[in-house]
C-alpha cells in the first residue's frame, strides 16, 4: 500500500475579498494548522477533504483517497439511537460504541445524549475507521479534560495516515509532527516539530515562555509540555 501524500500546487480559492493561496505537500503524520480566525484554515481543510475545488491550481493525491472531515459546526446525526448511529458509519458499531464509552446506552435516543457524548460518538466513528486523510476542525469542542485525553490517544494511533488538526485550542494537542500556519490566506510550513518551534513567532504563551527559559521542547502535546515545565531551571 502506498503511503498517502497530498500535493497542492499553485492552489488559489477566492471568497469575496478573501483569497486563499497554498503550495504544500502533506505526508503521513499529524499536522497542526494554526492561524487567526478568518485566516483560511477551514477553507483549506475543506479543499483537502474535497469539498469544493480550487479556482486555480491542482491538488494531487498519491496513494488512497479515503477522506473524512470533522467540522466544528455540525454533528453527523442521521438516526434515532446510539446503536443505529454507530452502524450508519459502516464500521464496527460495537467497537465504535465501546471506544466512545457509551456501552449500555446502545438503545438511547441520540437527543438524550449530552453534547460531549455525541462528539465522542462521532470522533470514535472517525478515529476507528480506515481513512487516508482525516481533517479535524476544532476536535476538542464540547469535551471535558478526560475526553480530550482520550482523543489525543486515538489520534496518536493514526501516525500512518494524514491527520490535519485545525484548532485554536493548543492546550490539548496530541504529538504533532508538522507545524503549519495560515496568515491572511497564505499557507506557510514552519517545519517539523520540535525543530521548528524556535521560529514559531506566534507560538502560544506557554511555548514562548519555555523557549525563553531555555527549556528544550520535545513536542507540543499536553504531556510533552507538562514534562517540559518540570525542567524549568530553578
Amino acid at each position: 500500500m502506498n503511503t498517502p501524500q497530498i500535493r497542492l500546487t499553485g492552489v488559489s480559492r477566492k471568497r469575496g475579498a478573501f483569497t486563499l493561496q497554498a503550495d504544500a505537500e502533506f505526508g503521513a503524520g499529524i499536522h497542526l494548522l494554526t492561524g487567526r480566525v478568518g485566516s483560511g484554515k477551514t477553507t483549506l481543510g475543506e479543499l483537502l477533504a474535497g469539498i469544493g475545488e480550487p479556482d486555480f491550481g491542482t491538488i494531487q493525491w498519491n496513494g488512497g483517497r479515503r477522506v473524512m472531515l470533522l467540522q466544528d459546526t455540525s454533528y453527523h446525526i442521521s438516526t434515532m439511537t446510539v446503536q443505529e448511529e454507530a452502524g450508519s458509519w459502516q464500521g464496527d458499531a460495537e467497537r465504535i460504541i465501546r471506544t466512545a464509552g457509551l456501552t449500555g446506552k446502545e438503545h438511547t435516543d441520540l437527543l438524550r445524549l449530552s453534547r460531549g457524548e455525541v462528539r465522542r460518538l462521532e470522533l470514535a466513528a472517525i478515529l476507528t475507521g480506515q481513512y487516508d486523510l482525516i481533517v479535524l476542525d476544532e476536535p476538542w469542542a464540547g469535551l471535558d479534560e478526560e475526553a480530550r485525553r482520550w482523543v489525543r490517544q486515538l489520534i496518536d494511533s493514526h501516525a500512518h495516515e494524514i491527520i490535519v488538526i485545525i484548532s485554536h485550542d493548543l492546550t490539548s494537542l496530541p504529538h504533532i509532527d508538522q507545524l503549519w500556519e495560515m496568515e491572511c490566506g497564505r499557507l506557510k510550513r514552519l517545519g517539523q516539530v520540535p525543530a521548528c518551534l524556535s521560529k514559531w513567532t506566534k507560538a502560544p504563551p506557554l511555548v514562548r515562555y519555555l523557549l525563553n527559559k531555555g527549556v528544550h521542547l520535545s513536542g507540543l502535546s499536553r504531556e510533552e509540555l507538562e514534562e517540559a515545565v518540570c525542567r524549568i531551571p530553578g
